[in-house]
């Protein structure tokens, strides 16, 4: 190329070119936590989707999370700090505003899913959980 001026505006297209390439297709989930009646500020993050994402792992992606297992099944106890209390109050979780079918481990999403996580009374667990 002997014009240094369409060389320049070459070789910028092709790092546009490539860097977008690197960027992602733009697939993203968003995580949504409700702290109840806590004085936490309701907190709405996106985050990038793949095949095969569980609503487990998206929830990993965006906050600081503890489990336990039981069995096969893998349970959420804790969300950035705040620790569910059997048959007090514990979390659950919805996608696209509708109550969860599964465990989040076993729930996988779809590009551009909403998954909000809910700290509120625990009607899950038997008085004999304690």
């Amino acid at each position: 190329m002997n014009n240094p001026k369409i060389f320049c505006l070459n070789l910028l297209l092709a790092c546009f070119v490539g860097l977008s390439a690197f960027a992602g297709n733009g697939d993203k989930v968003t995580v949504e936590i409700d702290f109840g009646s806590l004085k936490h500020p309701k907190l709405k993050i996106e985050t990038n989707w793949k095949e095969g994402l569980s609503a487990l792992e998206a929830l990993q992606f965006v906050a600081e999370v503890k489990t336990h297992p039981v069995g096969q099944y893998v349970f959420v106890d804790e969300i950035d700090g705040v620790k569910g209390v059997p048959n007090q109050s514990v979390w659950y979780y919805k996608i696209n505003g509708e109550p969860a079918k599964k465990i989040a481990i076993d729930q996988p999403l779809e590009n551009g899913d909403k998954i909000t996580w809910i700290y509120k009374q625990d009607v899950c667990s038997s008085k004999e959980d304690k």
